[in-house]
């Protein structure tokens, strides 16, 4: 009677006090299922207080979301993913126009030129991947079983082979842009794009010798096997309705050959033109929501949250077709290849599935397609055809992943 009281005054300290583990066994089953129902609605209110949105969101994670049906499967239990349907046609593809960095004025052109690219039908998850799903995946011993990990380097990375040598590159590569572009820094720092703690942390790396920088390197990535997200027991990023972060793009990948596994449908990551041509869809905005950039309609570094939302707030963010968080929150691995070097890509533009971009067994050395932006990327890196790229072993805090299915689509919506 407390709690249902209390709904009508306060839903997420509602959400709270049924989450209590001494509240909860004595809550009805029907009570519970109102009460998730109803913070799903809170955090989809257009009409509420963001922060509202966001504290039912996180309330609801922890009681569970009711718009992720739960089976089993052979492999164990998992939650079946909300999809939407993407008509098959020919899409517009890149932009003919640079995109300008806000905080640094370098110029991108890798999206360049604008193309058409026909796409067959699939289906693109409603919302990223969240924790509550990677969980089902964990919970089925994914790590332990190679058959989810369905290429060598993939099998070699879940053996606990290689797997620091991508975020010391990549730390490398940071700290010789940061050399040469010391107002970067400083302007990722006023933005918000970095906190304190990793703003210090770059200033010291700036004076260590290269001896130095090496060894805190190797304390930072010890390397060996991985068995759970890189932030999976930091509470910043763990609640269950937030997307899941710290992956790898072959632990993307074994969690969509799972998924498959129990529901009987081939799961995949997008190929960065069905990522694009689902966000923008014929009528190519710049925006998944629309034209201008508007910082309260997606969860980027401009928000200054400075973590990830539970899916779905964002709703005025939403695309027409009703596909959330696909301009902001986490950014989302794709399937194709962008090649070794940072910033000359070796796959340009047009997209030519054929010529080789969309090889599941490239080289660990060989960078993937990112792609919508995140928490701590500024509104240029939130558009609709911009590129990002990483090498595949990295686990960074702001990636995460959103699932396809080809045709013939046979999935809950």
């Amino acid at each position: 009677g407390f709690v249902r009281g209390l709904m009508g005054a306060n839903l997420a300290l509602a959400g709270r006090c049924a989450n209590d583990p001494e509240v909860r066994p004595r809550l009805g089953t029907a009570f519970v299922d109102a009460l998730r129902w109803a913070l799903v609605a809170r955090s989809r209110d257009p009409e509420a207080d963001l922060r509202a949105r966001i504290t039912a969101g996180l309330e609801l994670g922890w009681l569970g979301d009711p718009r992720f049906e739960r089976r089993g499967g052979p492999d164990g239990a998992y939650l079946v993913p909300p999809m939407v349907e993407i008509p098959g046609g020919v899409y517009p593809i890149g932009e003919d126009e640079p995109i300008i960095d806000p905080i640094d004025g370098e110029e991108s052109r890798d999206h360049m030129p604008r193309h058409a690219v026909a796409i067959e039908a699939f289906a693109i998850g409603r919302y990223p991947v969240t924790n509550a799903e990677y969980a089902c995946f964990m919970a089925a011993g994914g790590y332990d079983e190679e058959r989810w990990w369905d290429t060598e380097d993939g099998r070699a990375w879940r053996r606990g082979e290689g797997t620091a040598e991508g975020p010391k590159q990549s730390a490398r590569n940071s700290l010789h842009y940061i050399r040469g572009n010391l107002q970067a820094l400083e302007g990722w720092h006023d933005s918000g794009q970095i906190d304190d703690e990793i703003y210090e942390r770059w200033l010291r790396r700036l004076a260590m010798t290269p001896d130095e920088f090496e060894a805190h390197l190797t304390e930072l990535y010890p390397g060996g096997r991985e068995t759970e997200p890189r932030y999976w027991r930091d509470g910043w990023y763990n609640n269950p309705a937030q997307p899941v972060v710290g992956i790898s793009w072959y632990e993307a990948r074994a969690c969509a050959a799972w998924l498959g596994a129990q529901t009987g449908q081939i799961y995949r990551l997008p190929t960065e033109a069905e990522w694009e041509a689902a966000t923008r869809r014929a009528v190519a905005r710049r925006f998944a929501y629309g034209e201008t950039f508007d910082a309260t309609r997606s969860n980027t570094v401009a928000t200054r949250i400075r973590r990830p939302t539970p899916v779905g707030v964002f709703v005025e963010g939403d695309t027409p077709e009703g596909i959330c968080d696909m301009a902001g929150n986490v950014a989302m691995w794709t399937s194709s290849l962008w090649g070794e070097d940072l910033d000359e890509p070796a796959y340009k533009y047009p997209y030519d599935a054929a010529d080789g971009r969309e090889k599941p067994d490239a080289a660990p050395s060989i960078r993937r397609v990112v792609r919508g932006g995140s928490w701590d990327f500024p509104s240029n890196l939130a558009r609709a055809a911009d590129r990002v790229r990483d090498f595949p072993d990295i686990r960074n805090y702001d990636v995460g992943v959103r699932l396809a299915v080809s045709a013939p689509i046979s999935v809950k919506h």
